[in-house]
């Protein structure tokens, strides 16, 4: 993108504007989610974005007047009524404003337009504004809220499935002693029983309404494996798991790494699998265990399978009793607010399996 265009001598204009006005903004959405219906407050919002996209079109900045345009087009579908500035969708467009200031602060210090890529966080940005009623207002915004920071700004919107090669004789033979695995570890912890094949289902059901499936086969051989590294535990970490400042919590931390490396040494070519292992304990907002420690964001495979072990763990903490009650308890947990250990898409997929009870009780 040429900057041949762009009039340096209006940009500390235009960066003491959004100073100015992004305060007012926030103020502004934040009221609107007490009262989302109020006139004044959403023609105060949007006028503030709209003289922001303004700045930015007179000193001719047009790749950052045009991301402005598409927020002010969230703004423009508020003022008319096809959904309501919820507390998602208030956060969605100020985290999506603060994309701003880095876009200009790099312009003035390079004379260069940003190059990070925002293709994937337009396009949310775009089909929010379109969106024709609050649960996929609310549904895109968190998409926007766990995009707009991070690795996921490239990826594309419609990434082409993955097509994975036949099963080696590896993978094969890695399923059938992950079963075998499974079981041995059930007949120490009785609870476990069904376990993998309650997990098995949960996160094939997951799977098939994420909005971009993982390999398949990765995913079930991982839900086989994910804990068989705590076969080197003893009895009573299996019943009662140390805590993070127990003496034994280094050792019992280290399971998921455990389990992937046995995997890994009779079939080398499970990686992606091994992957969903080490990262099942691994949440999407930097916590957790890493076993090693890969860079955010986790594979949706890990979340999946994170997802699985709660609600498993919510079953057997009910004695089986009351299912309905074991997912609402999930639900809660999974969709916990904005410091959520899920991304948007296992949030929204793990909403859809919950509403239709389509798992076996």
């Amino acid at each position: 993108m040429s900057t041949a265009d762009v009039d340096f001598s209006l940009l500390p204009d235009v960066l003491t504007e959004v100073q100015e006005h992004m305060p007012g903004l926030e103020k502004d959405l934040h009221r609107l989610v007490e009262t989302p219906d109020a006139p004044d407050l959403l023609a105060s919002a949007f006028r503030r974005v709209h003289t922001i996209k303004g700045d930015f079109g007179y000193a001719r900045a047009t790749p950052i007047m045009d991301f402005v345009h598409h927020i002010e087009g969230v703004l423009q579908s508020l003022r008319d009524g096809r959904f309501l500035c919820s507390p998602f969708v208030a956060e969605a467009i100020l985290q999506s404003m603060d994309q701003v200031p880095p876009m200009l602060d790099h312009l003035l210090r390079t004379q260069q337009f940003d190059p990070t890529p925002r293709d994937a966080l337009i396009a949310l940005i775009e089909r929010l504004a379109g969106a024709s009623s609050q649960q996929k207002a609310d549904d895109l915004a968190r998409d926007i809220l766990l995009t707009a920071h991070g690795a996921w700004l490239a990826e594309p919107e419609h990434a082409a499935p993955s097509h994975p090669a036949p099963a080696s004789q590896h993978q094969q033979q890695a399923w059938a002693l992950g079963e075998q695995l499974a079981e041995a570890l059930a007949k120490r912890h009785p609870l476990w029983a069904r376990r993998a094949r309650f997990q098995l289902d949960c996160v094939q059901a997951l799977n098939r309404r994420h909005r971009r499936p993982c390999n398949a086969d990765a995913l079930q051989l991982a839900v086989l494996w994910h804990d068989v590294g705590l076969l080197a535990e003893p009895d009573a970490s299996l019943h009662t798991p140390p805590t993070f400042k127990s003496p034994d919590w280094q050792r019992y931390a280290e399971h998921p790494e455990r389990a992937a490396q046995w995997l890994l040494s009779m079939a080398p070519d499970c990686q992606e699998a091994a992957q969903i292992i080490r990262q099942h304990h691994l949440w999407a907002n930097g916590v957790g265990i890493a076993a090693p420690a890969y860079p955010l964001p986790p594979h949706p495979g890990a979340m999946m399978l994170a997802v699985a072990d709660l609600l498993f763990d919510r079953v057997v903490g009910l004695s089986g009793i009351d299912y309905r009650r074991a997912v609402m308890r999930t639900l809660f947990d999974v969709n916990g607010g904005l410091e959520t250990r899920f991304d948007a898409p296992v949030i929204n997929a793990f909403e859809a399996i919950a509403a239709d009870l389509n798992l076996p009780a």
